[in-house]
């Protein structure tokens, strides 16, 4: 019996987040270990009753020592409150991961940004894990405190009572989370932001081409960043506190004292006396000081693990100084996968990657241009079009998308023959509808009208209220004013907004709408659109030498008028928008650069090679005139003043009058002057000697 051998399966390349991914998890952990040396710092601090602040006064050297030993050993007391500290680090590295995103926020105004992060799952999230971090910080603080219990213990002639201030501690970490959690969605803490370089100035050998992103090593980026966590650790703890005691006086100490009372009830015996708050809180200067130093620990906790994750995580996709996808079976596979992902953090990523390939890797290079024999056709070639792809995004978020092209429809009239016998008259069958009365008229028609309408509100309701708006619209128009143009009253109302004193929260400049349509929104793609550009020109220009088959020159075409477009659509737009005074767009004038670099790198190198490979005269004339840098507008000469002849007998009013256009009539009127009162002489071709004679001779005459 024959079997008909079947090709094998082509095996699907791994995915490239699965690199990705576990390089960020080795990532994650070294952060994670930072910050748990952080946690052993808050159980130092905060842990023990027994430290070595608490023990300055103890005279047994002994027992000092001890503490000392016992309060900072890892494998200890210490060791396991700094693990419950930990928690606190470990709620804010979920929440970063759940909400990662690379790039700022980006949008018209202020406004935006907040309407943007309102009413997103970002803030819900941000809000619920900072809570949630407040909450653990604190219980493990008072778990370790003695003085900060449930109740207080009573004696024979007094009784147990709820301990107030453990009440206020949670009620100012809570406020601490609230406040926090609006600093983390303002600053972006949850974004990786990946600096761009502007173009060098010289070219710099294969080996030691500057890279598109200059991050600079973790311990620099840490000493930097440090100072500045500080600093805002210490003013929101601060604040808080100063905004803390008044909130829970007026607003919240009834609240919170019967929910402790209700819970503290299940273990503990508490009389009637503690049935409400009364008198003062009991929170000394000394307590309060206590508080504000353990609320700047719980803030310096999360500034340091928000900074430790974006700085580790924003490194270079590379592994051992390869890159990620060599750890594939199939590298060029995965990497392509990467750059068609969906998700902006592995597409960003896969791109570095194929920048870092085109600037350091010529083995690498040349394993792409020879990957040819896919069944989807060679492997450049789609990477090729990935990348294209984000520069005609830009297009589309300037010039819109472009129009339908409609599909021809064939003639669907259909020529029936030619009547033989003539069509029969079609009558109704139905009597006439009586003629409706004067008073159905009125009032049923109206109704009907309303009843049978798809709409019934229109148009007597929308008549009505038109007549109600320019009513409004009358009566708010100050007396003396025109009348009102044919604007709405929410537009009105919208205008006079924008010029208020809080008008700029909701205007929209030039300068954000140049970012949002160049970089998008809500987070800028600044450092994909450079890894681009930097990859497809670094690639195609590397294939002269390096691509046996030649298949990476006929994209070459396409590459050169994709880039013409893009740069002149982000020119002829910032141009229109003229923002040159302003400034604001640095990384739109990066991408700029990079693309009139890119564009003039390729021309120079295949300017042999365009014309057969199928790029138009017309196209390579708009790429040269696009490579050109941009003319700076003359400046128009001013105007040079003609010097006036001085006219004798002449009045003081017109010695004094400085309008040009009555100037300019009376030095027509003394061009015309003499010849009138010559009285018809004539006046032969001048001389010097005429010349000489002329002023006597007009002296004379005005005599």
């Amino acid at each position: 019996m024959s079997t008909i051998a079947s090709s094998p399966a082509i095996p699907r390349p791994r995915p490239y987040r699965r690199s990705l991914n576990s390089t960020l998890h080795t990532r994650f952990v070294h952060a994670a270990l930072i910050s748990l040396l952080i946690a052993l710092n808050n159980a130092f601090w905060l842990g023990s009753n027994r430290g070595a602040s608490a023990q300055l006064f103890v005279r047994n050297d002994s027992l000092i020592l001890a503490d000392l030993f016992w309060s900072w050993f890892p494998f200890g007391p210490a060791g396991i409150k700094a693990l419950l500290f930990f928690i606190s680090s470990l709620s804010i590295f979920f929440l970063q991961i759940a909400t990662l995103k690379i790039g700022r926020w980006m949008t018209t105004s202020p406004f935006a940004v907040f309407r943007t992060i309102a009413l997103s799952k970002t803030t819900v999230w941000t809000v619920f894990w900072y809570f949630w971090s407040a909450i653990f910080f604190t219980e493990v603080y008072v778990w370790s405190s003695p003085d900060l219990s449930w109740t207080i213990p009573g004696s024979h002639n007094a009784p147990e009572m709820l301990n107030e201030k453990p009440i206020f501690f949670r009620l100012y970490a809570q406020l601490l989370a609230l406040t926090y959690a609006g600093v983390h969605l303002y600053l972006g803490n949850s974004s990786l932001i990946i600096p761009i370089s502007k173009l060098p100035s010289t070219p710099s050998p294969e080996g030691n081409a500057q890279s598109t992103h200059p991050i600079r090593p973790v311990q620099i980026q840490l000493q930097q960043k440090l100072p500045g966590a500080v600093m805002r650790s210490a003013v929101c703890a601060g604040l808080v506190m100063v905004a803390a005691p008044f909130l829970n006086t007026l607003f919240f100490r009834r609240t919170l004292w019967h929910i402790h009372l209700t819970i503290a009830k299940i273990w503990s015996n508490l009389s009637r006396a503690n049935a409400r708050p009364t008198g003062i809180p009991p929170l000394g200067p000394t307590y309060l000081a206590r508080c504000l130093f353990a609320g700047f620990l719980l803030a310096l906790t999360w500034e340091l693990t928000a900074i430790l994750f974006s700085t580790y995580l924003s490194q270079e996709p590379t592994k051992a100084g390869l890159p990620l996808s060599n750890t594939s079976k199939d590298p060029n596979g995965t990497l392509l996968t990467g750059l068609r992902a969906k998700r902006d953090v592995v597409r960003t990523f896969a791109f570095w990657e194929l920048a870092i390939i085109a600037q350091k890797h010529k083995d690498r290079r040349k394993t792409i241009f020879e990957d040819i024999e896919r069944p989807t056709g060679p492997i450049w070639a789609q990477m090729s079009e990935a990348g294209l792809k984000i520069l005609q995004e830009i297009d589309t978020r300037i010039l819109g998308p472009a129009p339908k092209q409609p599909q021809p429809q064939a003639d669907s009239t259909v020529t029936g023959l030619p009547h033989i016998v003539p069509e029969v008259q079609t009558q109704s069958i139905f009597q006439a509808n009586p003629k409706p009365t004067v008073g159905e008229s009125l009032v049923l028609s109206p109704l009907r009208h309303i009843g049978s309408s798809n709409q019934p509100w229109r148009p007597p309701i929308e008549e009505t209220t038109k007549a109600v708006e320019m009513k409004l619209l009358e009566y708010a128009r100050p007396p003396g004013a025109d009348q009102v143009q044919s604007q709405s009253l929410i537009e009105q109302w919208t205008m006079s907004l924008q010029k208020s004193p809080i008008g700029w929260f909701f205007t929209s400049t030039k300068t954000a709408r140049i970012n949002v349509a160049v970089l998008g929104s809500p987070n800028d793609d600044a450092a994909l659109i450079v890894d681009v550009i930097d990859s497809i020109t670094k690639m195609l220009v590397a294939s002269l030498t390096e691509d046996t088959y030649g298949k990476a020159t006929p994209t070459v075409p396409e590459t050169v008028r994709q880039f013409t477009k893009t740069l002149t659509t982000i020119e002829a737009f910032v141009a229109k928008n003229d923002i040159s005074k302003s400034g604001g767009i640095e990384e739109v004038e990066i991408i700029t650069e990079r693309l009139r670099a890119g564009l003039k790198e390729l021309l120079a190198a295949f300017q042999l090679y365009l014309l057969d490979v199928g790029l138009g005269i017309a196209d390579l004339n708009q790429a040269k005139k696009a490579v050109e840098p941009p003319k700076s507008e003359p400046q128009q000469p001013k105007p040079v003043e003609q010097p006036t002849r001085r006219q004798l007998f002449a009045k003081d009013t017109q010695k004094e009058d400085t309008n040009p256009q009555r100037a300019q009539q009376r030095q027509e009127s003394r061009r015309i002057e003499p010849s009138q009162r010559s009285s018809g002489l004539q006046r032969k071709p001048s001389t010097s000697r005429n010349a000489r004679q002329q002023p006597r001779r007009e002296m004379e005459q005005v005599r």
